[in-house]
């Protein structure tokens, strides 16, 4: 159900009831910014009796979540806004004729995705060829071949995550990553629990199943008899998988194999062929999080019927492509997660290719909101306010009474070596091979999600640049990564009321340490 999200307590005392915002053209007055407004705190609550609701009783009342959102607080009303801004540019970069590459990308994958004409003309046509292509499949070999297939070619991941990251025990180098996966729910939890909330989505996942089917050609004893498989399938690797409570133990999902040893263990999987047909070259070890669940895959990829696995690998093929095909598949996947979400109306499509082009092309679109929106002596000023923060740790490491000087060593080694990615990249991706068709908005999100495996991939042997921001420009967050030792602030969130480029140093300091 919707969620009212109550802004952090220092940031609601400084949220406006208007927000502003400074971009290059228009720097906030601060004879306009009430850094603190009494109008978002409640004053007839007792500071003692109850704080938050003091801080942000005024900001609460003034903010029901809309319906088209699961939350509401600061942060959303941000993002609410970037979403807008990034609107702007992708509509500016559609109309223009005379365009560089990067505005001729984003502008006509943004047009491929408003022309909903095309889209319903289309219906599901643009998944007929996986679906006659799995129809085809005779083994369970062929089953991971086609698993394998679709990963590198944007279609999506089934049965188990695949990807490169850093070896977060030897962080200067990339290795392969074997996660849990295969099931459609959030949570192992709605698959076998008996409380009210999981036999509701249950069911609700059923009718969805069953819709789905039905909407690419199955009758209705067919469809029913297709979501009977997959609730089976999913539910015994839900049974296999680890709590999201255990998933979060970093020694226990840390569980490193040799290729051959990792074979050696599940045999009805050769991961040196996985691996190689996943796009993943040169990995003599891997990372698993989970092997016991990859030895469950194992004794169901010989268990379970071929005619099952390949209902198994339709669905997984329906479910990625049903938010970008004809309405009737938008609809009933919204009609889903609405049960799931509480989300009441669905987000308009400006809104959701805004956010889709900002996920998979995010440092193209990213170029252009920091030219309109972001000042670069802000980042500047972000820089050095994250360098007097390290600044001022260190010297109170340094005079700490109960640390030894060894451990000081090595804790001020890791302070100096934090990596600071702020606001945006010293160096833009540039997409190289990305083509995109104005006239096929499926084909153009095909595209772009090959691309993003690939990269992904491609850094296989590569020396791990520490300099590659995880975030998008202009993302609504900030983090730190304890496993590559890093800190990130892209510029979505260097804004009022977290961050004001104009402001006194003691309101920043305060903003983003609500952050």
């Amino acid at each position: 159900m919707p969620v009212t999200v109550k802004p952090p307590m220092l940031a609601a005392a400084l949220l406006c009831c208007a927000i502003a915002f400074a971009g290059n053209d228009d720097k906030i007055s601060k004879e306009k910014i009430k850094y603190i407004d009494k109008a978002n705190m409640d004053l007839s609550v007792k500071p003692g009796d109850n704080f938050y609701r003091y801080a942000n009783g005024g900001w609460i009342k003034k903010n029901p979540i809309p319906a088209s959102k699961t939350r509401w607080g600061s942060f959303d009303v941000l993002r609410e806004e970037s979403s807008k801004r990034l609107q702007t540019l992708l509509e500016d970069a559609a109309r223009k004729t005379n365009r560089d590459r990067k505005t001729q990308v984003i502008g006509d994958f943004y047009s491929s995705g408003m022309d909903s004409l095309a889209i319903e003309a289309r219906g599901y046509q643009p998944i007929k060829a996986d679906l006659a292509r799995i129809n085809g499949l005779n083994s369970y070999n062929d089953v991971l071949h086609e698993i394998a297939f679709e990963r590198s070619n944007g279609i999506g991941g089934a049965l188990f995550n695949v990807g490169v990251a850093p070896d977060r025990k030897n962080v200067s180098r990339y290795i392969p990553n074997i996660g849990q996966g295969g099931t459609t729910l959030a949570d192992r939890d709605y698959y076998l629990n008996n409380d009210a909330r999981s036999v509701t989505i249950r069911n609700a996942y059923k009718t969805y199943l069953e819709k789905m089917f039905s909407l690419t050609g199955d009758d209705a004893a067919a469809a029913g008899m297709n979501a009977a498989v997959i609730l089976k399938i999913e539910t015994a690797l839900a049974k296999a998988q680890m709590s999201r409570i255990q998933m979060r133990d970093p020694n226990a999902v840390y569980n490193k194999f040799a290729v051959r040893d990792l074979t050696a263990t599940t045999p009805n999987m050769s991961w040196a062929e996985i691996l190689t047909e996943s796009k993943i070259m040169g990995a003599d070890s891997v990372v698993v999080a989970n092997p016991a669940f990859l030895k469950t895959v194992n004794e169901m990829l010989a268990s379970v019927p071929v005619q099952e696995w390949k209902t198994y690998l339709r669905w997984n093929v329906i479910k990625s492509a049903a938010p970008y095909l004809s309405s009737d598949f938008v609809n009933a996947d919204f009609e889903f997660n609405k049960v799931v979400s509480g989300q009441r109306e669905q987000t308009p499509r400006w809104q959701r290719m805004s956010g889709l082009i900002d996920r998979t092309l995010g440092d193209m679109v990213g170029e252009l909101y920091v030219a309109k929106y972001f000042k670069p002596e802000a980042k500047d000023y972000m820089v050095k306010m994250v360098d007097n923060l390290q600044s001022t740790f260190a010297a109170r490491i340094r005079q700490l009474d109960w640390m030894s000087e060894k451990t000081k060593a090595k804790a001020l080694e890791k302070l100096n070596a934090i990596a600071k990615k702020i606001a945006y990249p010293d160096k833009w991706r540039t997409y190289d091979g990305v083509v995109v068709n104005k006239a096929d908005f499926f084909s153009n999100v095909r595209t772009v999600s090959a691309w993003q495996y690939n990269y992904n991939t491609s850094r296989m042997g590569k020396p791990v640049d520490r300099k590659e921001m995880s975030m998008t420009p202009p993302t609504i967050n900030a983090s730190y990564n304890p496993s590559n030792n890093d800190i990130t602030f892209p510029a979505g969130i260097l804004q009022f009321p977290f961050f004001d480029f104009g402001a006194d140093d003691a309101v920043n300091y305060g903003g983003i340490a609500a952050v």
